[in-house]
């Protein structure tokens, strides 16, 4: 089980990526800036910043709900616009900050975690960016086709978390996606 994705963070964490990036990005890039985002926030918080289903892909780990909101420029079935509006359509494999939101979701933990990824992967292209997943990211499986699922206990194994430390990664998960399935209903 992987914790539920939050577009107001995604939206934001993106944001601030570009940002310190001028304004524009390669694709694979930002995917793989953000997925570190969270495996760092897994690491030292137990909680990712933006959660979401993780994939193992050819060109290493993603966050699939984020490579879908690059490609289509939405979710499925989702109002909220803020990345439409924050963020342009994929062109030429990048995309541009078109606005920048106010931060209203991040917490500036999560902004120091973020600037902590910056600072170690911000001056790597996005084949740099590759090569240390690849290296560094146990989680991930090589696949040559398609994708593979990276459960976040996955993640836990490659951090080297304790039995329990990766239980309660679980427990952790199943609880705030249920608080966030009856807060979203109420």
């Amino acid at each position: 089980m992987n914790f539920r994705f939050n577009l107001g963070k995604a939206t934001e964490a993106a944001c601030l990526f570009l940002q310190r990036g001028g304004g524009r990005m390669n694709v694979m890039k930002l995917v793989k800036l953000v997925y570190l985002l969270d495996r760092l926030s897994l690491d030292r918080r137990g909680i990712p910043v933006v959660g979401g289903d993780y994939l193992s892909m050819r060109n290493g780990p993603v966050t699939s709900e984020l490579l879908d909101l690059i490609n289509a420029g939405r979710l499925v079935g989702e109002n909220d616009t803020r990345w439409e509006r924050c963020v342009s359509d994929r062109q030429n494999h990048e995309v541009q900050l078109d606005q920048v939101p106010e931060r209203e979701h991040l917490a500036d933990a999560e902004v120091a975690l973020l600037e902590e990824v910056w600072a170690e992967h911000g001056a790597r292209d996005q084949w740099e960016l590759v090569e240390w997943c690849h290296a560094h990211c146990a989680e991930w499986t090589s696949v040559t086709r398609g994708c593979a699922p990276i459960a976040v206990e996955r993640i836990g194994m490659a951090l080297a978390k304790s039995p329990e430390q990766i239980r309660r990664l679980t427990q952790e998960s199943a609880e705030l996606n249920r608080l966030d399935e009856i807060f979203a209903s109420a």
